[in-house]
């Protein structure tokens, strides 16, 4: 779908019947080594049930994605029977980080194609029990080409650094803006309920962190957590017998630009592919980034926000470290962005927690201040209207984009 061609109108009249978000959940993040992988989604899935006012009854779709610690190769089918359910729809997907978007959108083009009318979408792993950070950090080896790149060492982290440094070296962007990206969300996380790192952090405590890869110190890696998110995807027609207002899916996009690092044709080409995405979810919206209230923006390591807002032309080229780092991604900023605190902060579960969080802003709901048991605090951005967030799979390969509406599309 090149940009500006017939497809957005497809799209539009698509998201144009009212396909919203009309429920949405989480578990506890961090380490819940009592909690198997299903028994994580199966949790989840009672939470966002009842956020929504549905039983499990209800529910006529199942889009799940995948799972690092159990072996199965038909997931939503194995959720499904673990769960009593028996849907007249069902997929898995399976695209890294980009996943939690493609899961919205698979839903919307099942109801589009009149498979299902409620569709749960659901993911949650016990990643960090299962199988531990180093352990995640041997199977990131997997998305390093077998030829060209696994021989000689290269991991998941090593790729995102060498893309990082290039990209700091043709735009002359200092190490302290990675690290305000780190310290504005350790701020937001720090009001969220489920966040695993609470402590807020300075940009001096994230520089004078143990360094991983280069240009990246520990505080800039995302985490490896247990845990579950999930949402409901409907029908206009349908939400309105549910208990929250919905969030209406107004526009989606998608993105590619390389498959392995040592494919990329360079920093310029990866922006380009990974904008692409938001750029196309803003068009088929009808939006400009000015629209926007809020980012939730894929944080796999403190450089990927940067090139993605940039990519999105929320930032002009190179400007991203410099709109950061004048607190414009902060609560009360220009474009408070990740208020959950992100996969670097709060969790890692691909971008479900993004996605969660945008309908909660779009709700109103982001307020975690009653949550005492947890010391919750309120990170709600004030009459917050229109969202936008990604997720990013493989080294910035492919990207998925939505763009969040608390108005349907006609209003939107």
């Amino acid at each position: 779908m090149a940009e500006g061609t017939p497809d957005v109108k497809e799209a539009r009249r698509m998201l144009s019947k009212g396909i919203c978000i009309a429920g949405v959940g989480e578990t506890e993040q961090g380490i819940i080594s009592d909690r198997g992988s299903f028994e994580l989604l199966a949790e989840v899935t009672r939470t966002t049930l009842d956020d929504a006012g549905l039983e499990l009854k209800d529910v006529d779709g199942i889009v799940t994605a995948f799972s690092f610690v159990e072996s199965t190769l038909m997931h939503s089918t194995t959720l499904a029977d673990y769960m009593g359910m028996k849907p007249g729809y069902f997929a898995s997907v399976a695209v890294g980080g980009a996943t939690a978007p493609l899961m919205a959108v698979q839903a919307a083009l099942a109801i589009d194609a009149g498979l299902a009318e409620c569709v749960l979408c659901v993911r949650g792993d016990n990643t960090r029990s299962g199988i531990s950070s180093s352990g995640m950090i041997a199977m990131a080896r997997e998305m390093s080409h077998g030829a060209y790149e696994a021989p000689f060492g290269l991991t998941t982290i090593g790729g995102y650094g060498l893309l990082a440094q290039r990209y700091m070296y043709e735009h002359n962007v200092p190490q302290d803006a990675l690290a305000a990206v780190v310290a504005t969300q350790s701020e937001h996380a720090a009001l969220k309920w489920n966040a695993m790192l609470r402590d807020a952090v300075t940009v001096e405590d994230v520089l004078n962190d143990r360094w991983i890869a280069t240009p990246f110190h520990a505080m800039d890696c995302s985490l490896v957590s247990d845990g579950a998110a999930a949402f409901i995807v409907t029908t206009e027609a349908r939400a309105k017998s549910m208990k929250k207002k919905p969030v209406y899916i107004t526009g989606i996009g998608e993105g590619f630009s390389h498959q392995y690092i040592s494919e990329a044709e360079s920093v310029a080409s990866v922006r380009d592919g990974l904008g692409r995405a938001g750029r196309r979810a803003m068009e088929v919206a009808g939006i400009t980034p000015q629209d926007l209230d809020v980012a939730e923006i894929y944080d796999s390591f403190s450089f990927t926000p940067l090139i993605a807002l940039e990519g999105f032309g929320i930032c002009g080229v190179g400007e991203a470290g410099d709109w950061v780092m004048e607190g414009n991604a902060k609560l009360g900023g220009k474009l408070p962005m990740n208020t959950h605190g992100g996969l670097i902060r709060q969790a890692h579960l691909g971008a479900m927690h993004h996605i969660v969080e945008a309908v909660l802003q779009l709700r109103g709901e982001a307020d975690d201040s009653a949550k005492t048991e947890f010391n919750g605090g309120n990170h709600q951005v004030p009459d917050a209207k229109l969202a936008i967030t990604n997720g990013s799979g493989g080294i910035l390969a492919a990207t998925s984009a939505l763009v969040l509406s608390s108005e349907p599309p006609s209003a939107a």
